[in-house]
């Protein structure tokens, strides 16, 4: 691991000396590495010769045309040259990034994960922790639940280009499930989206009958939160539940419409499945980090969509619409703390 970079001056086994200013420091290292890069940014040249069926390195100089060998390092089997180093000068300064890059990985934990972008933007709008996105370098911070969890096989279509222009004028709801083990008497769950702000509901459901209940409940709270932004349209799966004559009447008492994708065509309802299949790899995640029993995956779905309301922000939004992202902050509203 480095801890450290500085300036370095040594002496190989003949004489010459190299200087290299941004050398880094690795204490559990057993050996020092020069590079080529290095070599050659010290006015040296490489190159390799065979003697008696053994390979060499060769260090040359070239002054005034005329072409000398300064140092001859002899090949292991591992491919790499060996030679004698005498330090003359080792300067170096500890990195600061290892306390750093370990309150990174606690707030990554428990913010459930998100993306380097995401981590950016959270760092930025949020106030509460000490940490700052300037003292960070991603690409040296790994975390290994991420890298198991968030496995793709295939990759995802791009979201779409034409969203709704206001809060509530559609929402895209689909259900997850039987997953298996259950968890409790849970085998499912099913999410809402709306399309413009990306307000979000989760619920786990026992079968998937129960979920004509859940979305008339929350079609009600909605219509009592928030008056001023009656619901337009619905997109749902052709599930049964999801096409009864009961569920249509009610709808179409309350003026939505009520629309379904074309059988097997997934991208129609993409916005549904794109945020499942994001909820299923934060909480894949969280489960594999907390080494929780499989059967525990409700509660690490509700958790990463509390984790994903908290995330979302009024960037979001469309610029384009004020009246969706009034509606939207008066949802978040007031912002989250990250603090310890």
């Amino acid at each position: 691991m480095i801890e450290g970079s500085g300036r370095a001056r040594f002496m190989l086994s003949n004489g010459t000396v190299f200087t290299i200013d941004d050398a880094l420091y690795s204490p559990r290292s057993g050996r020092p590495l020069l590079s080529f890069k290095d070599i050659r940014a010290n006015g040296y040249h490489v190159e390799t010769t065979k003697e008696e069926n053994v390979e060499y390195l060769c260090i040359t100089s070239n002054l005034y045309g005329q072409k000398r060998t300064l140092e001859k390092l002899r090949c292991l089997s591992n491919g790499l040259y060996i030679t004698t180093i005498r330090t003359i000068e080792a300067n170096h300064m500890a990195s600061q990034k290892l306390p750093t890059s370990s309150n990174y990985l606690l707030w990554h934990d428990r913010l459930g994960h998100p993306g380097q972008g995401m981590m950016r933007r959270i760092l930025n709008s949020s106030h509460g922790h000490s940490l700052s996105h300037k003292d960070l370098v991603f690409s040296e911070i790994l975390c290994q639940a991420c890298s198991m969890g968030k496995l793709n096989t295939r990759p995802s279509y791009a979201k779409i280009s034409k969203e709704s222009t206001s809060f509530l004028q559609r929402i895209q709801g689909d259900i997850c499930g039987p997953i298996q083990p259950p968890c409790g008497p849970f085998k499912y769950f099913m999410v809402l989206v709306d399309a413009s702000t990306r307000w979000s509901h989760v619920a786990l459901l026992s079968t998937r009958n129960a979920a004509f209940a859940k979305l008339l409940a929350q079609i009600i709270k909605l219509r009592a939160h928030h008056p001023d932004y009656p619901i337009q349209s619905i997109r749902l799966d052709n599930a049964g539940e999801f096409t009864s004559k009961s569920f249509d009447d009610y709808c179409m008492s309350l003026g939505i419409d009520v629309e379904h994708p074309v059988p097997h065509v997934h991208t129609q309802n993409g916005l549904a499945e794109a945020f499942i299949k994001r909820l299923q790899m934060i909480a894949r995640t969280l489960v594999m980090r907390t080494k929780l029993p499989i059967s525990a995956w409700g509660y690490a779905i509700l958790h990463a969509a509390m984790l994903f309301t908290c995330q979302l922000r009024r960037h979001s939004v469309p610029k384009w619409d004020l009246n969706a992202g009034g509606a939207y902050m008066s949802i978040m509203n007031p912002p989250p703390l990250y603090a310890i």
